[in-house]
């Protein structure tokens, strides 16, 4: 190499490092989303500086929403996509899970996506037809006397509505619609001869249909759309002693929370405001 070939060089590396320091000097005060690709390709008589952009960064680099992927290469943005399914046969509700596509900023027909994510299930089975077999609350009235009424009550109900001499209103819940229901009992007398057997008879009442007596022995009354049930009995227990006489009660059964199969409520004795009861109900089984 002769000194001719030296001076060549020399004013070439002065000229790569100009340009490179430039480079740098562009690179710290323009956009951080812009990169170019700086190739050197030499040998002993040429020198070849090329600068381009970098692939495949588009033009401007990523816009906004988009950022670049190591992944799955490019500027993409990602996006949640749902998957709906049905619940096993016999069961109601909605079954969904969730994947993520990563689209490409160039080509929104390009999409990389990852692998579905899990069931998120609110199946549930179907509720159970008729009442539950279960007295949430009752009070007892006087006797009213009444007769002929036939019970077709579940056999749980028709025990704990047993009553002597008297009546009793009793609230449970009607299944289908996850709503109170209203029951009534009597026991008396045939009122013929010396006869004194007891004849009881009692029914579920319709649903939404409240009971009440032909006088003031008690009551059971719906609202708040079947939600909330009150009974009164006006014999629900007595003073004792020589002057003997019937003692009145009201309780109040709300429904607080309906999940799938399963129904709680709370029950308030009115008279002193307090918590009597806190339950939950299976209304599919």
């Amino acid at each position: 190499m002769n000194f001719h070939t030296l001076k060549c060089w020399g004013k070439r590396s002065l000229a790569l490092v100009a340009l490179l320091s430039s480079a740098h000097a562009m690179a710290a005060t323009d956009r951080a989303d812009r990169q170019a690709d700086v190739q050197l390709k030499t040998d002993v008589t040429l020198m070849n500086i090329q600068v381009s952009q970098g692939a495949p960064l588009p033009p401007g680099g990523c816009v906004g929403g988009y950022s670049w992927h190591t992944t799955y290469g490019g500027c993409r943005r990602a996006e949640s996509q749902p998957d709906s399914g049905t619940c096993p046969p016999g069961y109601t509700g909605s079954r969904t899970r969730y994947r993520t596509a990563h689209i490409l900023q160039a080509n929104s027909y390009d999409v990389a996506y990852e692998a579905w994510g899990p069931w998120q299930e609110s199946c549930t089975a179907p509720r159970a037809s008729g009442v539950m077999d279960t007295v949430i609350a009752a009070a007892r009235g006087a006797e009213s006397g009444a007769t002929g009424v036939g019970s077709g009550m579940p056999p749980g109900i028709e025990r704990a509505m047993q009553v002597n001499y008297g009546t009793l209103y009793g609230i449970t819940i009607y299944r289908p619609t996850a709503q109170l229901n209203c029951l009534f009992a009597s026991g008396t007398t045939s009122g013929s001869g010396e006869s004194t057997g007891r004849i009881w008879s009692g029914f579920v009442a319709s649903p939404g249909t409240s009971v009440s007596s032909t006088g003031n022995e008690g009551f059971c009354s719906l609202s708040n759309g079947n939600l909330t049930a009150t009974v009164y009995g006006s014999c629900d227990s007595s003073s004792g002693g020589d002057g003997d006489f019937c003692l009145g009660a009201t309780r109040v059964v709300n429904i607080t929370s309906v999940s799938g199969c399963v129904v709680s409520t709370e029950t308030v004795n009115t008279a002193n405001g307090q918590l009597v009861d806190r339950g939950s109900y299976d209304i599919c089984h």
